[in-house]
């Protein structure tokens, strides 16, 4: 029901950006986005961080962790592949 709701070409631009980034750099640009977009991105709390962007949720129990999980469904959901090396 999730990749309904979601706009496929917003979840892939964000991801284009994301290729390549790696540490502070994602982080900011995963950061702004949920400013932007009216997502959220909460640190780890209770162990788990949360980070839903783009109606896509995911927990993990870091930020860098979150961001890894966020990366796979988003792609998943809209058929983005990973970028070749």
């Amino acid at each position: 029901m999730t990749a309904l709701l979601i706009d496929p070409g917003t979840v892939r631009e964000l991801l284009d950006r994301l290729d390549g980034l790696t540490g502070d750099a994602r982080r900011e640009v995963v950061f702004t986005a949920a400013i932007e977009s009216g997502g959220i991105f909460h640190g780890p709390v209770a162990g788990n961080a949360v980070l839903h962007l783009h109606r896509i949720p995911v927990t993990a129990e870091t930020e860098e962790a979150a961001i890894d999980a966020w990366i796979e469904k988003a792609r998943s959901l809209t058929d983005h592949s990973t970028p070749e090396n």
